[in-house]
């Protein structure tokens, strides 16, 4: 029979050692192509505000992550399963918090505008009424805020996968309106050609926040708690500044 204290002590060495085994192991970070925030480079590698966030709490945490960049559905359905650890990027919204923990602070900002073709008078004042009948283009799976989400049920979207095919038909004429963000489209329009300029254009749609989310289970629980632990770090010590600077992305705070 092992004496009280000494049970006690190995009761402590063993959760210690399930502790270590918890942390160290391979972590999987998946999500979309998002320009400034997760990009795959030709060279194989994975950049980013978002990559670097993470590759730091990796080393301070003595983990392995591993990146995946996959459709956007398919990345947010992966972890919400829990066969990815972190899914970067996501707005946060109502019907997403059911199925994913978000970390408690945001990580970049997003102002959402509507694009216009150059020379093609578009009347948009903020009112919903101002632009029916006009032909929208949006991103499949993104999040335009509330009001968007609500105002726009009776108008006439047109849904993409991606920027690039969005912006190709609003520049052709099959488009009147494109909702999406500057940051990522600004990012494709440098790397392809189209045939008639296109411009965001005022007021703002909404302004959006993006985030690292976990899955929803408690066994991810502990990998959240010490992300946000982590991430207050940076911010308070200026790191976190420092990075929004060097990938040129606006931040919320």
């Amino acid at each position: 029979m092992i004496p009280s204290k000494a049970f006690a002590q190995v009761i402590l060495l063993a959760l210690s050692s399930l502790c270590l085994t918890a942390q160290a192991k391979d972590l999987l970070a998946v999500g979309t192509s998002f320009s400034q925030i997760f990009e795959l480079q030709p060279n194989g590698e994975y950049t980013g505000l978002g990559v670097d966030i993470l590759n730091r709490f990796a080393q301070q945490q003595s983990v392995n992550i591993h990146y995946q960049i996959t459709p956007w559905r398919r990345a947010i359905s992966m972890v919400e399963r829990g066969q990815a650890d972190i899914l970067i990027g996501p707005y946060d919204t109502p019907e997403r918090e059911a199925n994913l923990a978000f970390a408690t602070k945001a990580f970049y900002r997003d102002n959402m505008v509507f694009y216009a073709r150059v020379g093609h008078e578009i009347i948009w004042n903020g009112d919903y009424a101002s632009i029916k009948g006009q032909r929208i283009g949006k991103m499949q799976g993104w999040s335009y805020g509330p009001t968007f989400n609500e105002q726009t049920k009776s108008l006439n979207i047109n849904e993409f996968v991606d920027i690039k095919s969005g912006i190709e038909r609003l520049s052709r004429g099959d488009l009147d309106l494109l909702a999406t963000n500057s940051r990522n489209t600004d990012a494709v329009l440098a790397q392809i050609k189209i045939p008639k300029a296109i411009t965001p254009i005022t007021p703002i749609i909404d302004v959006q926040d993006g985030f690292m989310a976990f899955p929803k289970q408690a066994k991810f629980d502990p990998l959240r708690h010490r992300f946000d632990s982590f991430f207050d770090e940076m911010i308070q010590n200026g790191t976190f500044t420092t990075l929004g600077q060097k990938y040129r992305v606006t931040l919320p705070y």
